[in-house]
Order: structure tokens, then C-alpha cells, then sequence
């Protein structure tokens, strides 16, 4: 590797939150990183004026002692692990908060635990986990609560594999993963009965996709499903995979058959690390 990782762990001191470190070890065991555990304190934008100073209409006592607790909660963490990163307490929205600081500390990856449709607990909510994902550029793995999490052998990329142009640091990121790991890449397309008929131009796209990105050690899947989401559960359930890799056009919605709410719905369901970014 030219340089280490730089990751970013949004922490809320919650089991779920605590989640996304399982999965950092595993990172950790093959390569060192500079990681960023971040806690935010949530503060309602009409009293922020940018700093605790010039926020008037704020309880600016319990804001500091909420930043104490995290501050606290940081150091007891120190002491029961051996990993080393920098804490770090913003003030602010939480999605607006995330996104500022991996973007403002050049953060390749984001890793965040999320109990999927029910929401994080306190802070962390699933629709936040969803918002973060839909806001940044940067490649952002969720892990759901009941996620399997076990060491990455074989990584899923899912997608239409249509001429999209994929962004050069997700890519680079998605294939450090896959060599830090020494991991076999599965192209999968859900496909409905009707697909059947176009299964060979298909093919050839997916084929021109990984050529394109020249990728190695890959294999090409397809599986027959109503939507898109269940197909994904349902080849998880069947095979051996342990990182689940899809693209989203974010904001703007997604493309072809990714249309709606694919990615988030996998955000909150998917059994396995699900690393989402953002097409362009």
C-alpha cells in the first residue's frame, strides 16, 4: 500500500456503535490505519452559532459536561483496547457533522454500526446510518446489528454494471480491501424472469465492467428475484460471502435497477458489512 487508510468511526458509546470496531479489528489485523472515532453532540442549528462561545441561547454547562462524559467514555475505551486513534467531539447535526469531518480529514472509509429499520439506538438512528450514506462521497461500510461479521474471503459486488462511471477513490479503496485480505470478488446482477432473454448482453457487460476496472480474481453471478434487496439476502443465505459492496447516485436517486431505495433498504437488512458509495 502507498499509505495507510484513513477511517473514520462515528461512536456513541451504544453496543451497536461498538459493532463497527469488531469489524475495524479485522482491518487492523491486516494493515495499519489512522482511525477517527468521532462523537457528536447533537445541537439544533437555530441555537449553533459555530462554536459553544458564540451559541447564546444554548445550556452551554450541559453541553460541556456532555462533552466531559465523552471525553471520559474515550479514555475508558483507551484502557480496554489496544488500538490507537484519535477522539474527537463535534457540536452540531449528526449527518452534517459526520460528512464535514471526513471530508475536512480526507477519510477513506467510514465504518458505522446501525440496528437497521428500528434506528440506532439514541443518537445513531438507521435513518441517520441512511442519510450519512446518501450525503458523503466516501465509501461508507454499515453494519447492521445481527450482521455476521467474520474474516473477508469473499467480497459481493452488486450492481446493474451498466456504463456508469465509478469513482476513482471508491475503487481504489474496494481493491485495497480486496488485497489486504487476498479475497475473491463476486459480481453479482439480480435478474428477473424477463432478463433471461438478455442474459448474454449481460454477461458481456458485466465482463466489460471488470475489464474496465481491471479487476482480478473475480467470479460472475446471477440470481432470479422480484427485488433487488431479498436477492442479495437471499444469495447471502447461500453462499459464503462477508462484505457486500453496492453503488448509489445518493441524493439523486438510483440507477436502472437500483431505482428508489435499494441501497438504504440493504443499510438496514443486509446480513452482512454492507460498504455503499456513491456513483457519478
Amino acid at each position: 500500500m502507498e499509505k495507510k487508510l484513513n477511517i473514520m468511526v462515528p461512536m456513541d458509546f451504544t453496543p451497536v456503535s461498538f459493532k463497527a470496531l469488531q469489524f475495524l479489528n479485522l482491518l487492523l489485523e491486516k494493515t495499519p490505519a489512522d482511525l477517527h472515532l468521532v462523537h457528536v453532540i447533537q445541537v439544533n442549528a437555530a441555537e449553533w452559532a459555530g462554536s459553544m462561545e458564540s451559541s447564546e441561547s444554548i445550556d452551554k454547562s450541559e453541553m460541556k459536561a456532555r462533552e466531559e462524559q465523552a471525553n471520559h467514555q474515550f479514555d475508558e475505551l483507551r484502557k480496554q483496547t489496544s488500538i490507537g486513534f484519535t477522539s474527537t467531539v463535534v457540536y452540531g447535526g449528526l449527518t452534517t457533522s459526520l460528512t464535514r469531518y471526513a471530508e475536512q480529514q480526507r477519510i477513506d472509509l467510514i465504518i458505522m454500526g446501525t440496528e437497521g429499520s428500528d434506528g440506532w439506538f439514541e443518537r445513531l438512528s438507521g435513518s441517520e446510518a441512511q442519510h450519512v450514506v446518501r450525503h458523503t462521497h466516501i465509501p461508507v461500510i454499515t453494519i447492521q446489528q445481527d450482521a455476521s461479521i467474520t474474516p473477508i474471503k469473499n467480497i459481493l459486488w452488486v450492481a446493474d454494471f451498466a456504463a456508469e462511471k465509478q469513482p476513482e477513490q471508491s475503487v481504489n479503496t474496494i481493491k485495497t480491501l480486496q488485497q489486504l485480505f487476498n479475497a475473491q470478488l463476486h459480481l453479482l446482477q439480480i435478474i428477473d424472469k424477463e432478463d433471461d432473454l438478455k442474459l448474454d448482453t449481460t454477461i458481456q457487460n458485466m465482463q466489460r465492467f471488470a475489464t474496465k476496472l481491471n479487476l482480478q480474481n473475480y467470479e460472475i453471478h446471477f440470481k432470479s428475484d422480484d427485488k433487488v434487496p431479498a436477492g442479495v439476502r437471499n444469495f447471502n443465505r447461500e453462499t459464503d460471502m462477508d462484505l457486500v459492496l453496492i453503488g448509489t447516485h445518493g441524493r439523486k436517486g438510483f440507477s436502472h435497477i437500483f431505482y428508489g431505495s435499494i441501497a438504504e433498504t440493504l443499510v438496514n437488512h443486509c446480513i452482512r458489512p454492507l460498504l455503499t458509495y456513491h456513483l457519478k
